[in-house]
């Protein structure tokens, strides 16, 4: 058996502190502060097995979230595996943005992934009529858990973008589509950059810019009879220019606001259109 302060101390050099008390709060399934206070606490052979085992995996680099299978977002804790993408701080952006806006009734969620964003939604505002859309089995598998285990109602499809819910009249839809550029697969390989690739590749890449999955989004839109009134997307730091003349080309009749995140970086696009 090892003790904690032991097992801190033999891997305290390969990952973050704050990390490695993550790991040992999940499987001694206690908190921060009674580590601190029981830092001569004997791990039993079957927790310190399990205890080394994510350590591995996180110093070569994997999500701790998915060593977990937790994530927080707004305020919320979420189930997250390898098929959806891990919730970002930067996301929450379209959840603020969305409760601001008093005048909706309907919203799809397209590409919901873990479902963060619709539950979210619905947990802030359960007047809201939610759909939420993700081409993933998998990924719906997971997202139908959260919306179970916050006690929210929420709408499924599985599909392609908006084709599920192309004949449902909307006041919103919400998206965080692919935006990275295929190039930073090949990126030379940093903490950051290995960690992506433990999460699922379709939910990330979109092409040589990482526009491909956007036009095909404005392209079905401009095709359905029922187009929304406002459109809220999370987008690339470098993208706004090229995403404003694909709205404008597909959409012409719209208009384009761009929002910063709190680094002072285009993050969000919101597209009110003539509907």
């Amino acid at each position: 058996m090892s003790k904690i302060t032991e097992i801190k101390n033999k891997w305290r050099s390969q990952i973050d502190n704050l990390d490695l008390d993550c790991i040992l709060t999940h499987v001694l399934g206690k908190t921060r502060a009674w580590l601190y206070a029981h830092s001569e606490h004997e791990c039993r052979p079957a927790q310190n097995k399990k205890i080394n085992a994510l350590i591995r995996r996180r110093a070569y680099g994997e999500p701790l979230a998915h060593l977990t299978g937790h994530k927080e977002f707004f305020g919320l804790d979420f189930f997250v595996n390898k098929y959806t993408l891990i919730p970002r701080p930067e996301t929450e952006m379209l959840v603020e943005e969305i409760l601001k806006n008093k005048d909706i009734k309907t919203i799809a969620d397209i590409g919901t992934g873990s479902g963060c964003i619709a539950v979210a939604l619905a947990k802030n505002n359960p007047k809201l009529k939610i759909y939420a859309v993700d081409i993933s089995a998998p990924a719906l598998k997971i997202a139908r858990k959260n919306a179970k285990k916050h006690d929210v109602e929420i709408i499924f499809k599985q599909g392609n973008l908006r084709d599920p819910i192309k004949n449902i009249s909307l006041d919103v839809i919400v998206a965080n589509l692919p935006y990275v550029p295929d190039k930073l697969k090949k990126k030379t390989v940093t903490p950051k950059t290995r960690a992506l690739k433990f999460e699922p590749a379709r939910a990330l890449y979109a092409g040589p810019r990482g526009l491909d999955v956007f036009e095909q989004f404005f392209q079905q839109l401009q095709k359905i009879k029922h187009q929304p009134k406002y459109i809220y997307l999370e987008i690339g730091h470098d993208q706004a220019r090229a995403l404003k003349k694909l709205a404008q080309k597909f959409l012409p009749k719209s208009s384009v606001q761009i929002k910063t995140d709190l680094a002072s970086r285009d993050r969000l696009m919101i597209v009110e259109t003539s509907s």
